[in-house]
C-alpha cells in the first residue's frame, strides 16, 4: 500500500467522505489494517470468521435457551 493511502485513513482530508466516517465513530484503522492484506490473507481471515461463528453456533445450540438465560449472569 502506497504512502498517500495509508495517509488519507490516518489523516482524512476535511470534507471527504474518510472524515464523515471518522466523525460517525467508525475507525478507520481497521479498514487500513484489512487493506494491508493481500487478498489471499483477506479470504483467510474471513474463513476464519466464519468457521468461529460456526463454532458459536453449535454452542448455542447445545446450551439452548434455557441454559443460555440462566448463565446470563456469568
Amino acid at each position: 500500500m502506497r504512502k498517500v493511502d495509508e495517509d488519507y485513513f490516518l489523516n482524512p482530508p476535511p470534507g471527504s467522505a474518510a472524515e464523515r466516517a471518522v466523525e460517525f465513530g467508525v475507525d478507520l484503522t481497521l479498514t487500513l489494517e484489512n487493506l494491508r492484506l493481500t487478498p489471499e490473507e483477506r479470504i483467510r481471515k474471513l474463513d476464519s470468521f466464519i468457521t468461529g461463528v460456526a463454532r458459536l453456533k453449535a454452542s448455542a445450540r447445545r446450551l439452548g435457551p434455557r441454559d443460555a438465560a440462566d448463565n446470563e449472569h456469568y
